[in-house]
């Protein structure tokens, strides 16, 4: 009577392969449904100008010959919640008129929203004639005798942000150029844990981005 020769040990290999190739499959799938989940809330930008200065570096930026902004490295890299509604303090993504009939993404910080008067006397923020305490802003970059850090009163119409940047020498905002922001124009609001690791998110983005991203924050000077 013939017989199947046994293969010791054959089978057994078979199996902890398939197990492990369904194993690495799994983890690939999770994988792919968590960046998915991720990168559809949160979108990451690049910080450009001193506007957000100190809380945010930005990348240093010239004209060239042909009249095109260059951007450099250097700056920071955050991430803005898209479904996140923006309160009061928070620093927050906007996409807006340029002024030139295009469109520019700028980062600045939500000050006062609609119904609420915003004034600032020599620097000192005052929303409905109350005196706000602005721990990131820093002395330095808000001069008191800078007479563009005295504005208002205004009131701030309904569904409007004001925003400044925490650079309040420099920073070009809703005191002048961009006025009161839609809400509807702003993209999301950076991250609290997008700030605290902005020390490792920012060196291992420069590291795989050889181009910088296309979308940016216009926040220069």
């Amino acid at each position: 009577m013939n017989q199947f020769p046994i293969s010791i040990g054959g089978r057994g290999g078979n199996r902890f392969a398939t197990a492990a190739l369904n194993c690495l499959i799994i983890i690939l799938v999770l994988v792919l449904v968590l960046e998915l989940t991720f990168f559809s809330r949160f979108r990451r930008f690049y910080v450009v100008g001193d506007s957000m200065y100190p809380t945010l570096t930005g990348a240093d930026y010239y004209y060239n010959s042909r009249g095109e902004r260059v951007i450099e490295s250097g700056g920071d890299y955050v991430y803005a919640d898209t479904y996140s509604s923006p309160q009061r303090g928070d620093i927050v993504v906007i996409t807006t008129d340029n002024g030139m009939g295009g469109r520019t993404t700028i980062i600045k910080r939500a000050i006062a929203f609609g119904g609420e008067s915003v004034e600032l006397v020599e620097g000192v923020l005052c929303i409905d004639g109350e005196e706000i305490t602005e721990d990131y802003v820093s002395a330095e970059n808000n001069d008191p005798d800078n007479i563009y850090n005295t504005f208002g009163p205004a009131t701030v119409p309904e569904g409007c942000v004001f925003v400044l940047g925490d650079n309040r020498n420099v920073s070009i905002d809703s005191r002048d150029h961009y006025g009161m922001i839609e809400l509807s124009d702003v993209v999301g609001v950076v991250s609290g844990w997008s700030l605290d690791l902005r020390g490792l998110i920012t060196p291992v983005s420069t590291f795989f981005d050889f181009t910088l991203p296309g979308v940016f924050s216009g926040c220069g000077s």
